[in-house]
């Protein structure tokens, strides 16, 4: 799926390695409180890159929020992934703004599974977990469109794969 909010496209986003290879830890915090957080994805200005790898809908799903929908400050976003309960991976969170440059990241750990039904269409594994927050994003004083990047992993480079992305608009 190609995220697009007010007709600008969020594939061009170029990423680029840091000094020390991205690891991908999980286990909550953002960018801000967590520093290991920052080695997933940086934001650069340059050449268009390709799209992010798309996750499969069997592997990866994003219940809520709906595409293009408008979300009031905090909102929330919850799914479900077949294997993100394994060594509790859980998923990672990249707020995408306008600009094409990232305001967040989180790691979202796998929440308990107990008296929760997966979607149908969602590969069912021992591993298979939900994942949920309530993102709050600071500044926002006018209807502002930003791309929700919920994602696996990253490649060596950086770039996320297995990529679910959500386009939305976030009111004060």
């Amino acid at each position: 799926m190609r995220c697009a909010c007010s007709g600008r496209r969020y594939l061009r986003h170029r990423l680029r390695r840091r000094r020390s290879p991205p690891r991908f830890q999980r286990g909550g915090g953002d960018s801000d409180s967590d520093p290991s957080a920052r080695h997933f994805i940086a934001a650069t200005h340059g050449p268009p890159n390709p799209a992010p790898d798309p996750a499969s809908p069997k592997a990866l799903q994003v219940q809520e929020p709906q595409p293009q929908q408008q979300l009031k400050i905090p909102f929330h976003v919850r799914g479900w992934g077949s294997n993100i309960g394994q060594n509790n991976r859980g998923v990672a969170l990249g707020i995408v703004d306008a600009k094409q440059s990232i305001v967040q990241v989180l790691n979202l750990p796998p929440q308990p599974n107990t008296y929760r039904l997966p979607p149908p269409d969602l590969e069912r594994t021992d591993n298979t977990r939900p994942f949920a927050a309530d993102i709050v994003i600071d500044g926002v004083k006018e209807p502002t469109p930003y791309c929700l990047w919920v994602y696996l992993e990253t490649t060596p480079e950086g770039r996320p794969r297995g990529v679910v992305q959500v386009p939305v608009v976030v009111v004060p």
